[in-house]
């Protein structure tokens, strides 16, 4: 970010767990920012839970290569 773009971001209002109220210029309702709390709590205990997982053997490198139920590989889909 440059510093520009920092001073703006400082100059919205954020709850006091850090949630943004205003988004493109428009205050959010309450409900959604409990939406968006919700969303981080969720993404925080995925990573937790992913954390804990024991290593996949013989598997993919990366992100989870299923897209559409697909596996996907150099350009190659196969459906199984």
């Amino acid at each position: 970010m440059t510093n520009n773009e920092n001073d703006i971001e400082a100059a919205i209002p954020h709850t006091q767990d850090g949630i943004p109220m205003v988004v493109n210029g428009q205050r959010l309702s309450d409900t959604a920012i409990q939406a968006l709390r919700e969303a981080r709590d969720r993404k925080n205990e995925a990573k937790t839970t992913n954390a804990n997982l024991p290593a996949e053997l013989n598997g993919p490198k990366g992100v989870e290569p299923t897209r559409y139920g697909d596996w996907e590989r150099d350009g190659r889909v196969i459906d199984f």
